[in-house]
């Protein structure tokens, strides 16, 4: 069962010819089992064969993207591929119909990319100095145009004075220019400084920006104008000589706030001519604009269009290839080259030699050359930890990524994604256990469910992140309805499905009949007596209590059944049995006389105190209970709970003691053994020998503990020092007896989560809807749908987000730490598969997200 415990691995040694690397490795990657072990994780990618490779596949990589910020841009819809499968066929038979060998197929893209991103960024940059070049033409317009209504006729009619010398005096000059509307006020103020008072300043907005995107939208352009509101300033000053001091000064001032600054016509019929002379030129580049416009959409409805055979947009196509070869290489460095051969490891799921041998056949198929593929043998890893290898699927992976979030399960060890599947959707249904919030959040997972597809085309649905979790979503909202049945639980409202067993008599409720049991769930008749707050409370809490421990107790049988398999009978019998029968009388025993006294009734108000019964269990050991849980049988309960005590207050140094003096004394002999003068000279030998073909891992320790000058002794002193296996041990005992009591008290958040959100559902029924559906008439039907709608809203956003998060977190941390800690080591590495298939479809997933 591959979901219980990972899969079992082989470790196998791969030799291949330089020659066929590249077809083998792509045979390899379509077979999608393979673990490639890294020869040396701490060499730097740059320093490696293929490392070249790599960097030209970034570069054709990036030339890409920018030719996708275009596509966009422009509002160029892409097809992505929906066979990856077929995408892969696809390439292997272009690649087999070239003649050429199949490496040689990315230099043809890669040269392909690069012309076609010069081509379309030239044009794009065309385009762009063109539009520039009519936003600068339109703004003269704008600014002629408005200068004359501010100027009028009067400035092309000013008189020449009688007096030579009174000619500065009546002449005036002007300034006319752009700048920024963030500058205006500064502008003003600088003016003012400089001719100190004797200019006149005239200020209008200009709405370039209004009048950019008008035009861009004109020519059916995406493009968003990025321009910053303009104005005209219009300076008027006394004096109107080319060279005069106040006129540069002006100039300076303006020429400073780096915008253009216009000549204003002397004429009428100057101005006029200026006016058509833009006219004529506006008129030009807006032809440039569409004939350059359409050679770029030309050049890009190119990369849009599907080719031959192939299911995608032939930018996908390039784009998937580059990133495939880049997988390919990446993993190629992951081999050791020595001379002509390359050398490499790998993990392989047990029973799948026979594919990949074929697979090595079929590369010796594909290669024209018909050079040797090269073979695999296993071999035994040494102080190599295999990876973790699950069979995934939809329903699956997301329970297991929920596992996955706290730590990877170690190799064959017990996978607590197998019982999350139920344990999690029902631990979030215990709290938030609602029959019309449970409904709709399972209605809102059937919703994901069959209507995938058209979700998943949607881009900007905001069910799309929830798509890979339906399954998950589905299975909370179902057992949130079945445990909101069993609460009876309906928006705070008890409904009376089957029958109540009680009835209204003398204002009271009696029961019809001893014999009377509501068929499922509690009785709506709870929701209308006085102490319906206090039952439910009480029946939650201890509820809540007896599925922890449960829950605790599964966990602590999972360590047994992983000790068992790992063969570690020392854990066995020094942990797991103490450990559970710690637990089993202690926290087990408390939810035995829970049950007890829910079977039982009892008269004269002596029912028994759960907690004052636990309490007593240590500080009373040798009293009879006053009340017994047992009724009329107090020596009983006696003997049992001094058995139960006993055994609790053993399996305390049984868990401490053991354990440690086992593991010393075999510590003990490893360093009389090791510290033997014969094992002294192998590392003698192994000094002298050549380091760099021999492929024992620990040759290369015994090299590195002699040049720390370290001996067997002490290396194996720091592993198995006793000292640090007492501390340990004591830790470990330490943690599980005082983590029994809090981890039992932690498991009551299912009692508070579910009060909370009881109280939650009935304050907002009881302020938005009890009381408001009595009016009648217009008014009243106004009221009740008005204060409808208050509720609706209250309950989306309070119960159906924010609480199923809280829910959600509160069921993750009970398996987090409550559960797992019990078992879960935790401490494991993913299997990472070379596969085309798990790139490319996890590329496209991303790409559909963006």
């Amino acid at each position: 069962m591959s979901f219980f415990r990972s899969k079992k691995m082989r470790y196998y040694s791969l030799v291949i010819p330089r020659e066929s690397a590249w077809v083998v490795m792509n045979e390899l990657a379509r077979l999608g089992q393979l673990h490639f072990v890294d020869y040396d994780p701490q060499l730097p990618m740059i320093n490696r064969p293929f490392a070249n490779y790599v960097k030209r596949c970034d570069d054709s990589l990036f030339k890409l993207s920018c030719l996708e910020l275009l596509l966009k841009e422009f509002k160029k819809d892409l097809n992505y591929c929906e066979n990856v499968d077929g995408l892969l066929d696809h390439f292997q038979e272009v690649q087999y119909n070239r003649m050429k060998p199949g490496h040689t197929y990315f230099d043809e893209l890669e040269s392909e990319i690069d012309q076609k991103k010069i081509q379309i960024q030239e044009q794009s940059a065309n385009l762009h100095n063109i539009l520039d070049r009519v936003n600068v033409i339109t703004e003269q317009q704008l600014v002629l145009e408005n200068a004359k209504e501010i100027l009028g006729q009067s400035m092309f009619q000013q008189q020449t004075p009688h007096n030579a010398n009174e000619y500065q005096q009546l002449k005036f000059g002007q300034l006319i220019g752009v700048i920024d509307k963030e500058e205006e006020v500064r502008f003003k103020r600088i003016i003012f400084r400089v001719t100190k008072g004797n200019a006149w300043v005239q200020i209008k907005d200009l709405n370039n920006e209004q009048i950019d995107n008008s035009m861009r939208k004109s020519f059916h352009l995406n493009q968003n104008n990025t321009s910053q509101p303009r104005c005209l300033f219009v300076i008027v000053y006394p004096g109107a000589e080319e060279s005069g001091s106040l006129r540069m000064k002006l100039m300076k001032v303006c020429d400073s706030f780096n915008r253009q600054r216009i000549e204003y016509p002397n004429s009428m019929d100057q101005l006029q001519k200026k006016m058509i002379d833009l006219t004529q030129q506006l008129q030009e580049a807006k032809n440039l604009i569409e004939m350059t416009k359409k050679q770029l959409e030309q050049s890009l409805d190119d990369l849009v269009l599907q080719k031959q055979g192939c299911n995608c947009s032939y930018f996908e196509y390039m784009r998937l290839y580059v990133l495939k070869e880049k997988y390919l290489y990446v993993n190629l460095n992951y081999l050791t080259m020595r001379g002509s051969i390359f050398t490499g490891y790998f993990w392989l799921p047990e029973g799948l030699e026979v594919m990949v041998e074929e697979k090595l056949r079929n590369a010796m198929q594909n290669n024209r050359d018909h050079y040797p593929t090269g073979q695999i043998q296993e071999i035994k890893p040494q102080s190599i930890t295999p990876p973790t290898y699950f069979n995934l699927n939809e329903v699956t992976m997301p329970f297991q990524e929920i596992v996955n979030t706290y730590g990877v399960p170690r190799y064959q060890e017990v996978n607590p994604g197998l019982f999350t599947i139920i344990t999690f959707p029902f631990l979030f249904g215990v709290m938030f256990a609602d029959i019309a919030h449970g409904f709709m959040l399972f209605l809102c997972g059937i919703y994901l469910i069959f209507w995938k597809k058209q979700l998943l085309k949607q881009t900007d649905s905001m069910f799309n992140l929830m798509i890979p979790f339906r399954y998950l979503v589905v299975l909370m909202g179902f057992f949130a309805l079945y445990n909101g049945i069993i609460y009876n639980d309906y928006l705070s409202i008890s409904l009376n499905l089957f029958g109540s067993c009680y009835t209204p008599e003398n204002g009271e409720w009696k029961r019809e009949s001893k014999d009377c049991v509501y068929p499922f769930g509690v009785d709506p008749v709870w929701q209308a007596s006085g102490s319906s707050l206090n039952f439910m409370n009480s029946y939650k809490m201890k509820l809540s209590v007896i599925l922890g421990v449960i829950h605790m107790l599964f966990g602590i049988l999972m360590k047994g059944v992983n000790t068992l398999y790992f063969k570690n009978y020392v854990d066995f019998f020094c942990e797991f049995i103490p450990q559970l029968l710690f637990m089993i009388c202690t926290f087990g025993w408390m939810d035995l006389i829970i049950i007890v006294k829910w079977l039982n009734s009892y008269e004269n108000n002596t029912d028994p105190s759960i907690i004052e019964t636990m309490i007593n269990q240590v500080l009373k050991p040798f009293d009879k209970p006053v009340n017994p849980v047992f009724p009329n049988n107090p020596e009983f309960q006696l003997q049992i709970t001094q058995i139960l005590t006993l055994i609790a207050v053993v399996c305390i140094p049984w868990m401490l003691l053991p354990k440690p003096l086992i593991l010393g004394g075999k510590s003990d002999k490893n360093k009389v053994s090791m510290s033997d003068s014969q094992y002294q000279p192998l590392v003698l030998e192994k000094q002298v020998s050549d380091i760099d073909d021999d492929n024992n891992s620990q040759f290369h320790n015994d090299l590195q503990n002699a040049a720390n000058h370290k001996s067997f002794t002490e290396q194996n002193h720091e592993q198995h020092d006793s000292g640090e296996i007492w501390v340990h041990q004591m830790i470990e005992t330490i943690e599980f007896v005082l983590g029994g009591i809090s981890n039992t008290a932690s498991y009551l958040r299912l009692w508070a989560l579910s009060l909370a959100h009881g109280q939650l559902a009935e304050v907002f029924y009881d302020m938005c809807l009890a009381g408001k559906l009595d009016t009648g008439g217009i008014i009243g039907g106004f009221l009740g749908g008005y204060f409808y709608i208050i509720f609706a809203l209250l309950t989306f956003g309070v119960l159906m987000t924010m609480d199923v998060m809280e829910c959600f977190l509160h069921a993750l941390r009970l398996h987090w730490v409550e559960f797992q800690n019990k078992f879960y080591k935790a401490d494991g590495h993913l299997f990472n598969g070379y596969s085309y298939k798990k790139l490319l479809n996890d590329n496209l997933k991303s790409s559909n997200s963006k």
